[in-house]
């Protein structure tokens, strides 16, 4: 291990060669700034600019975004790894739209030039480099950049250039550098510019050529590659025999690679023997798949001892819980002999009949099972009527039971049914001796989290947002998840936040994107002209944003993500979005929800004869949108037939139908994909549409005294006098201020159907929370995965409402202790 003067270490990896050795240093970079100079082209106004920091041609490194401003300002701090030989680009590139960015400008920095210059050490070294812009005449503008280089020293002397094949400067040798820069043997680079996969950086292209052996591609080494990302193995290891058709090969940097004749392609990795009873092939277009003889499939992943035994294990613990289940199905009836059963000879009633047995719940109900039809009920069959006549039925009469258990008759002489008993022209099963059935909204909640819960994958997804950005931010790291994905448990990150989530930053999170989302300032909704003035619909004017109908999509997803991690959001939408996502149609009682005016006219014409009014309606309307009106036919030829009394509640179905689908028809759809990606549709088809936006938005209104029943204390006692304050403070506040405190406390102002007694934690229900913690100097502080405030020990009771007040209006962000 050899150590740097200025610290930054590195590796001295030993080859099988034993081959000279070559070290890989730490330089920061720090990008400072970039003046640019108006020009042409897209440079005529002020744009938002980010700079790319590319080391060696990896992936590039990006610093945040300026707004605004020809002359932006980063200063951002990089840390990369390089040799005395590599080369640094940096680029200014102008942030166009989401999905298009332009290049403003870019600067190259050869390294060993610059620590020729500077005597091999760069520290506190700042750099003003001009500019180069694009040849194609996009822009005719100039500026330059300010780079700060520190915290690198490199003894040039020990590093000679020598001449490649080609004529280019080369190292002559390998490292490795773990990735706090601590040096050890063996050890693998990981650092961020490493982000490359090993299949797109490291596999070289299928040399051309027929003939393997005269493949300049395997009679030399690859062309110089980027450094291997994760482990080399088996690099050292020449015990084993390679498997056919393989060979081991070191390039001209000392570095170890397989060449594999079959399939004509290079690889960084030892490859491994196939297992037992696998074979390797290739089809008719030179790809290369692989077959299991053993349950004859094919894959086009080369199979390791280790994938197959997983597989294998995964395929045994599939059988297993499958059989687990089938056998589980099969005792879900009870399987007594009814005619052991002991008769109660107290019952006054009498003994069941047969078939039937008396049994009792965990909670003491009785119920009674009928073997015969393999159903329970609550009713007593003697009293409910279920069994009340013995007598045979008339002839070619015969009793079934539908799959609820509900008994009715086939009357197999005039070939009808009946629930109605022939003997007694009564139904066979008493109505009113029935317990009625209907299923409560926690019932319908309880099940939706069931559903959920089990299809939840396991580890967690990680998105990282900015407070000042996070629409936008949002939407580029959700759209580029796969949606199977968004279903594991989430971990949000603010930028320059340490805050940790576990439930609380994502309930901040999608109550601010709500916020953001529904804006109606973005065309995306607007308010709807119904009584509600705070219900949102989607604008028919969304269109002027091309990409309108991906945003939609990308709301869709945001909406089934809050569902299905019990999140609630800030604003609702209309009554009738509720119903057009449950796929309920849709009235004109639904009108009055997003345009009163319409719905009071259509109802006056609903209610009125109107053939001797002459309002000359016909089966047309009008649509403006954008200050342009165009004409729609409600059928066709709807402009030409006159509405009459005898055709109006066609009319006026027509014209309800168009109003709700009016430019609005491929914004609903691309919202419902986007749901349906993450969360199935019919995963809610139990709840009705305001059960939908109370799951969906939560309870608004703050019961104080049931806030106070549910709330636990630490370090304070309920009767202790901060908290006698507090309860007063908050009896002093408007509803706007106890959101605020609520949000400032919980992450979210909204409360689940139960009130505070169902307040969510990060592991499940979690009441309100108040600790004495700190001096009386400090704020309050929040933890909002645990909903827990905690308050100093003030000394009156204006402290205490002016240090609150303070805390909850003017604060944002997460910290650690």
């Amino acid at each position: 291990m050899a150590e740097s003067p200025d610290g930054a270490t590195a590796t001295n990896n030993p080859t099988t060669n034993n081959s000279p050795r070559t070290k890989y240093y730490q330089l920061q970079c720090k990008i400072i700034k970039a003046k640019i100079k108006l020009g042409g082209g897209i440079f005529s106004g002020k744009s938002d600019h980010y700079a790319e920091l590319v080391v060696d041609g990896e992936p590039p490194r990006k610093t945040e975004i300026a707004r605004k401003t020809q002359e932006p300002k980063w200063d951002e701090l990089f840390t990369v790894l390089v040799t005395p030989y590599s080369t640094l680009e940096v680029r200014v590139m102008v942030k166009i739209s989401l999905r298009s960015d332009q290049l403003a400008g870019s600067t190259k920095i050869d390294l060993y030039q610059l620590l020729q210059k500077h005597e091999g050490k760069l520290s506190k070294i700042n750099q003003k480099l001009p500019l180069k812009y694009d040849d194609k005449g996009i822009s005719k503008s100039s500026g330059d950049i300010d780079i700060l280089f520190d915290n690198l020293r490199i003894p040039l002397d020990e590093h000679p250039p020598r001449e490649s094949p080609n004529g280019s400067v080369v190292n002559t040798s390998t490292a490795s550098l773990s990735s706090t820069g601590s040096a050890s043997p063996n050890t693998n680079v990981s650092n961020q510019r490493d982000s490359v996969s090993p299949r797109d950086s490291l596999t070289p292209t299928r040399p051309p050529g027929p003939n393997v052996s005269n493949s300049p591609s395997l009679n030399a080494a690859p062309a110089r590659p980027p450094p291997p990302t994760g482990p080399r193995t088996g690099s050292n290891n020449d015990d084993e025999p390679l498997p056919h058709g393989w060979e081991r090969r070191v390039d001209q940097y000392n570095r170890v690679y397989y060449v594999d004749h079959t399939t004509r392609s290079t690889h960084w990795e030892r490859p491994k023997p196939l297992p037992n009873g696998w074979e390797m092939r290739v089809d008719n277009r030179g790809r290369t798949y692989y077959v299991d003889h053993n349950t004859r499939t094919t894959t086009w992943q080369r199979p390791t001892t280790e994938s197959v035994n997983a597989y294998n294990q995964w395929r045994q613990q599939q059988s297993s819980n499958l059989q687990t289940e089938q056998s589980q199905y099969q005792q879900r009836f009870l399987n007594m002999n009814p005619e052991t059963t002991q008769p109660d000879l107290n019952d006054p009633l009498g003994p069941l009949p047969s078939g039937w047995e008396k049994r009792t719940d965990k909670s003491g109900r009785v119920y009674f099972v009928n073997h015969s039809t393999r159903i329970t009920q609550w009713e007593d069959p003697r009293v409910s009527g279920s069994t009340a006549n013995q007598q045979p039925l008339p002839a070619n009469w015969e009793m079934r039971y539908t799959s609820d258990g509900i008994p009715y008759f086939v009357d197999h002489n005039t070939k009808t049914t009946s629930f109605n008993d022939p003997r007694t022209g009564q139904p066979a099963l008493n109505p009113g001796g029935a317990v009625a059935y209907q299923r409560s909204f926690r019932f319908k909640l309880m099940k939706f989290r069931q559903l959920c819960s089990a299809n939840q994958l396991p580890s967690h997804v990680k998105i990282t947002v900015s407070r000042t950005n996070v629409f936008e931010d949002s939407f580029q790291q959700i759209m580029r998840i796969p949606p199977h994905d968004l279903r594991r448990r989430l971990f949000i990150n603010f930028k320059g936040e340490e805050g940790l989530d576990y439930g609380g930053v994502a309930r901040e999170w999608f109550f601010m994107l709500s916020r953001e989302i529904m804006n109606p300032m973005y065309c995306l909704f607007e308010y709807s002209s119904g009584t509600g003035t705070y219900n949102l619909q989607i604008n028919p004017a969304s269109y002027v944003n091309p990409d309108h109908l991906e945003y939609f999509r990308f709301i869709g997803r945001v909406v089934a993500m809050a569902l299905y991690h019990g999140k609630f959001i800030d604003r609702g939408f209309s009554m009738p979005f509720y119903k057009m996502m449950l796929g309920k149609k849709l009235t004109i009682t639904d009108m009055e929800a997003i345009d009163n005016e319409v719905y009071q006219s259509l109802l006056w014409v609903k209610e009125n004869a109107i053939n001797d009014c002459e309002l000359d309606l016909v089966f047309a309307t009008d649509m403006e949108v954008l200050g342009k009106i165009t004409e729609h036919e409600l059928k066709e030829g709807g402009k030409d037939i006159e509405v009459t009394d005898e055709n109006k509640q066609e009319y006026i179905e027509l014209l309800t139908e168009w109003r709700f689908k009016r430019g609005v028809v491929e914004q609903t759809d691309a919202f419902l994909k986007g749901f349906n990606e993450v969360s199935p549709m019919y995963w809610l088809q139990d709840f009705d549409e305001r059960e939908l936006e109370i799951l969906l938005c939560g309870m608004q209104e703050y019961d104080i005294e049931d806030w106070q029943r549910n709330t636990v204390y630490r370090n304070y006692a309920k009767n202790s006098k901060q908290v006698m304050w507090f309860w007063q403070a908050i009896k002093s506040f408007d509803h706007e201020k106890r959101a605020r405190l609520l949000q400032f406390v919980t992450g979210t102002c909204r409360l689940p159907v139960g009130g505070f007694a169902e307040l969510i934690g990060s592991n499940g229900p979690q009441k309100f929370c108040i600790e004495k913690v700190g001096k009386e100097t400090w704020l309050p502080r929040s933890h909002t995965c645990f909903n827990r405030l905690d308050i100093p020990p003030y000394k009156s009771y204006d402290q205490l409402l002016e240090k609150l007040t303070f805390a909850i209006e003017e604060t944002e962000g997460f910290g650690q202790e």
